[in-house]
């Protein structure tokens, strides 16, 4: 009777390690997920960014207003 009680702790003990290790697996990845979306998100940003700076810079300083005008027009 002690060895089957020894052999079910076992077996419990077992089976609670695989859900703790997949319920710390999933945590983990949950976390690595969020903080690469967050990652992402900042690079996205920086990128958009720049090429907004880049657009003004090109187009308020880009020789002379009535050749801009004109440029711009077409695109009304």
């Amino acid at each position: 009777m002690a060895e089957f009680l020894i052999w079910l702790v076992a077996a419990l003990g077992a089976i609670g390690g695989v859900v703790l290790g997949r319920g710390w697996g999933r945590a983990e990845g949950k976390r690595a997920g969020k903080r690469e979306a967050e990652r992402d998100a900042m690079e996205d940003n920086s990128k958009r960014v720049e090429r907004g700076r880049d657009a003004v810079r090109d187009g308020r300083g880009a020789g002379d207003p009535a050749e801009r005008l004109r440029r711009n027009d077409g695109q009304w």
